[in-house]
């Protein structure tokens, strides 16, 4: 299988930019928890990330000495799992007491100082155990986000969670079924200070910024009886970005620009309806500039109308909003909110910070809420396809990526990187204007037995019409091509049902068809080969948890694209057609011969140049590159930067060219 190493860089450096940029710090997603401790040992869970508000350190996460500095002649000591070991107890069948962990698996600090200690930080969303000589209350100002359990299969994981009110362990974990169960939890008994068993889980309730001991069987994603689910999830935010994508609802008598984001709520309990709830803790600016509201589809299903405004008060005084949605037990239930920004100068993003609840017994969360205005126009209308003799031709040229999407800053603005990274790309424009982006080509000339008939030079961009052209270089007496590839620019997959042939289009129509299937969006569809689609097939590659034997690795050579190539123009790939398939070859996350990851994510990139008004030659341009990528974070990531390219000839025809399964 060809592999593809700079496109797996390329997106590796994308990747650290993102990262060298959330290293710096952050201005809001603040808030405080109180965490009481008792003489002898806590177990603890700390939901908020301990962070410098001022000072040269700002937004940085403090370290136990920090956290504990204002405690003095008290002898403290610190033990937490090691990141690396998640939240899993790694060697025993079940909690023992404090004094048998597995201390090389846990990292530890002490005051004073003892031999050993390696806690360098105190995270958020991690458990702690802390043992004191005397009373301590810490009131702890952080970083929040929205946080889903983590769980290891198969063993007892030390966790909390954040609780709206006291729940028994019965109605908390109940809705888990087997998964987690009940009379599989221990805690730490305050006056004995050894890990117990839950004797009556029916009557025993939880605690707040508590962690304990509960066995998960088998894989877990559970997060309480009410599970909550959003768009930007993955990243602790909700997200609203800029104001380009704005959509208008109605809010008699007058019209509102509202961004639109959904919460989703499923229901996991047998029993008895959930009623979420926002409440406002922190806002951003203390002025009301970014407003909540819950927005409702109108009659017609056409538009949207306003249903009430999210608690825009912050602190307890106002108390949480009802988000008016009853999610009945077993049910799925979606909200819309729409962020209406209310400030008029600056395009500093906004981010408030809330905390929903699910219902009576259920889970609380972090949610911090960000929306920025956006600093760059939309893109113009593309100009219609068009060409003169000035922009025919092969056009090869360097992107130079400096600007980046921050994926943890307020409003995930885009910011500059320490460091730029150079891609090359290719694009070919033809005599009727049409524009392809190509991962690769060949220069090569024509064939010819008589030198009176010149050779007359060609662009092959399908290896196998090389054979039919020559060389335009002689290399140890042979006549050799010269190839230019684009190795960041991968084109996806071939998957029309030609291309990939009767193996694969059978094993699409028995998956279609089979009455064990949990191919949702394919059952009974395919019926026999000739029924299959590209579409299916796609689908397929989707539901697919390991790569087809069938699978043929067979991909595009061109990938068409909108707009025109010379000064002024806009050049953009069409939506969705620059794609990367779970087991393309140049997935970056996907390794062909390691058991866990025969699979990664479905990557999507749109990519626009907009080129300068003015251009030093004909033969020569240059402009503002913009790229989305969808699929390495949940939320889409932006790269930025600026793109020059040269027209390397004037050959109007690509070799090779083939319109079958060609995304339009």
């Amino acid at each position: 299988m060809k592999s593809y190493p700079y496109l797996k860089r390329f997106v590796i450096f994308i990747s650290f930019l993102c990262l060298l940029i959330a290293l710096r710090p952050l201005s809001a997603q603040m808030a405080s928890q109180e965490i009481n401790l008792i003489p002898g040992w806590n177990s603890i869970w700390l939901e908020v990330e301990p962070t410098h508000t001022t000072g040269p350190q700002k937004g940085l996460i403090k370290s136990p000495e920090e956290v504990f500095s204002g405690i003095n002649g008290i002898e403290i000591t610190v033990t937490s799992p090691k990141p690396e070991f998640g939240t899993s107890e790694v060697f025993a069948s079940d909690p023992s007491d404090i004094t048998s962990l597995n201390q090389s698996d846990w990292e530890q600090w002490s005051k004073p100082a003892r031999p050993g200690n390696n806690l360098s930080v105190m995270a958020g969303n991690r458990p702690y155990l802390i043992k004191t000589k005397k009373p301590v209350t810490l009131l702890i100002e952080g970083r929040v986000k929205f946080h889903r359990p983590v769980w290891n299969p198969d063993r007892f994981n030390l966790i909390g969670f954040g609780l709206q009110d006291s729940p028994t362990f019965q109605d908390f974990f109940s809705a888990s079924g087997t998964t987690h169960d009940p009379q599989q939890i221990y805690k730490l008994d305050r006056v004995s200070g050894a890990w117990v068993k839950i004797a009556s889980p029916e009557a025993e309730r939880m605690r707040s910024n508590e962690a304990y001991w509960v066995y998960s069987s088998g894989p877990s994603k559970y997060m309480g009886p009410v599970a909550v689910d959003f768009d930007t999830a993955v990243g602790g935010i909700l997200n609203f970005g800029g104001s380009a994508d704005a959509v208008e609802v109605d809010s008699s008598p007058q019209v509102l620009q509202l961004d639109l984001e959904e919460l989703t709520f499923t229901n996991l309990r047998d029993s008895g309806v959930a009623a979420p709830e926002l409440d406002l803790i922190s806002q951003d600016s203390g002025s009301g500039d970014l407003v909540l509201k819950i927005v409702a589809p109108g009659e017609d299903a056409l538009s949207y109308t306003v249903g009430g405004q999210v608690d825009s008060s912050a602190g307890p005084t106002a108390g949480p909003s009802n988000l008016l949605e009853s999610v009945p037990a077993g049910g799925t239930r979606t909200l819309t909110l729409g962020a209406s920004r209310e400030w008029s100068s600056g395009t500093a993003g906004r981010t408030n910070v809330y905390r929903i609840s699910t219902g009576s017994g259920g889970a609380s969360f972090w949610l911090p809420v960000s929306a920025s205005r956006s600093d760059i126009a939309p893109p113009t209308d593309l100009i219609p396809d068009s060409a003169s003799a000035s922009v025919v031709g092969l056009w090869v040229g360097e992107i130079s990526a400096t600007d980046v999407t921050s994926m943890v800053e307020d409003g995930a603005p885009v910011k500059k990187a320490a460091a730029s990274a150079p891609i090359r790309i290719i694009f070919h424009s033809d005599d009727n204007g049409t524009v392809r982006l190509l991962s690769q080509v060949t220069i090569m000339q024509s064939k010819t037995a008589d030198p009176e008939l010149p050779s007359a030079p060609v662009l092959v961009i399908d290896q196998k019409q090389i054979p039919f052209f020559e060389g335009i270089q002689e290399r140890n007496g042979k006549r050799l091509g010269f190839r230019i590839e684009s190795v960041a620019f991968d084109l996806p997959r071939n998957v029309s049902p030609t291309a990939q042939g009767s193996g694969l289009l059978s094993a699409v129509v028995a998956e279609s068809t089979s009455a064990s299937s949990l191919w949702k969006s394919g059952a009974g569809l395919f019926e026999e080969n000739d029924s299959v689609t590209a579409e299916g097939i796609e689908s397929y590659l989707l539901f697919r948890g390991i790569r087809p034997p069938s699978l043929r690795e067979t991909y595009h050579t061109s990938l068409r694209c909108d707009g025109a190539m010379g000064a002024g123009k806009t050049v953009r790939t069409r939506p969705n057609t620059l794609v990367m398939d779970s087991f393309h070859r140049s997935n970056p996350f996907r390794h062909a011969y390691h058991q866990k990851h025969t699979k990664g994510p479905q990557i999507t990139r749109e990519i626009t140049i907009t080129f300068d008004d003015s251009s030093t030659s004909s033969d020569s341009l240059t402009g503002v590159y913009e790229e989305q990528l969808v699929g390495l974070t949940k939320s889409s990531l932006t790269v930025r930067g600026r793109a020059k390219l040269r027209r390397l000839n004037s050959v109007p025809r690509l070799e090779g060219l083939s319109s079958e399964g060609i995304p339009n």
